[in-house]
């Protein structure tokens, strides 16, 4: 039943209050992002997009900075400070990692709002442009909510996201070592021929990861076909603007 109540409430947010873009340029863009996060997605993670000279986009919950969350601990304030430095994008996931589903959207929209304002306070001034929904979990009433205080917000939806790109819904597959590698390399290379904006998500990136993580060897893999399908590497920061938002249609629904 409860499954039943997610697939329900994903169903309508994925067809309703819209926020359209499109984009001139059509070369194919991949993003890497993390949620929660883990220290080992900037540590390891991170430190192999750099190599790459790639960035990511970390989805942070200020709640849980430094929490020991089984396999792994948050990350630290000192871990941010280092995420910035090191140009990569932190992005917003509620301040308690909250899902949409336990909540009333005002209670969810508050979280949000803490959430910017600590990350703020911390950062001299920092501003979380980009969300991403805790636990996948997308209600309408939170996504039509959103959609105008963030240039977009990610969902856990599978696929690619082609024009004109639902900026409150975006599409994105996961990068789980429990998962068959081929799969994501599919979709790269999909990408590619398409032409789109493929966005990629984990959490830990381990030598004995969570089921919602990778191991570094699976997440070098991914991260080199990446590079070597021609896309370009982008936070979701640098490729929402790529899109012409002064131009978005969005749906009343």
């Amino acid at each position: 039943m409860i499954g039943y109540r997610i697939r329900l409430h994903q169903f309508m947010a994925d067809r309703l209050a819209h926020k359209r873009a499109w984009r001139a340029s059509r070369v194919p863009m991949i993003s890497f992002t993390f949620d929660d996060f883990p220290r080992s997605a900037l540590t390891v993670g991170g430190r192999m997009l750099t190599e790459h000279s790639c960035r990511g986009t970390y989805y942070g919950a200020m709640g849980l900075m430094g929490k020991a969350v089984s396999p792994e601990t948050m990350f630290t304030r000192a871990d941010l400070d280092d995420l910035l430095k090191g140009g990569h994008e932190l992005a917003c996931h509620t301040f308690d990692h909250t899902s949409c589903l336990a909540v009333s959207t005002g209670k969810f929209v508050d979280e949000c709002a803490n959430n910017r304002h600590k990350a703020a306070t911390m950062l001299s001034g920092y501003q979380l442009q980009n969300f991403s929904f805790p636990h996948g979990h997308v209600t309408l009433a939170g996504k039509r909510s959103l959609r105008s205080v963030y240039d977009t917000c990610r969902s856990v939806e599978g696929g690619i996201n082609s024009d004109p790109v639902d900026l409150a819904f975006l599409r994105a597959n996961p990068i789980y070592s429990r998962l068959a590698i081929g799969t994501l390399k599919q979709l790269i290379y999909a990408n590619s021929q398409t032409r789109g904006w493929l966005v990629l998500y984990t959490h830990d990136v381990a030598i004995n990861p969570s089921p919602y993580g990778c191991t570094p060897e699976y997440f070098d893999e991914v991260l080199r076909c990446a590079v070597e399908s021609g896309a370009d590497i982008l936070t979701i920061r640098e490729a929402v603007s790529r899109y012409d938002l002064g131009n978005l249609a969005t749906s009343c629904a």
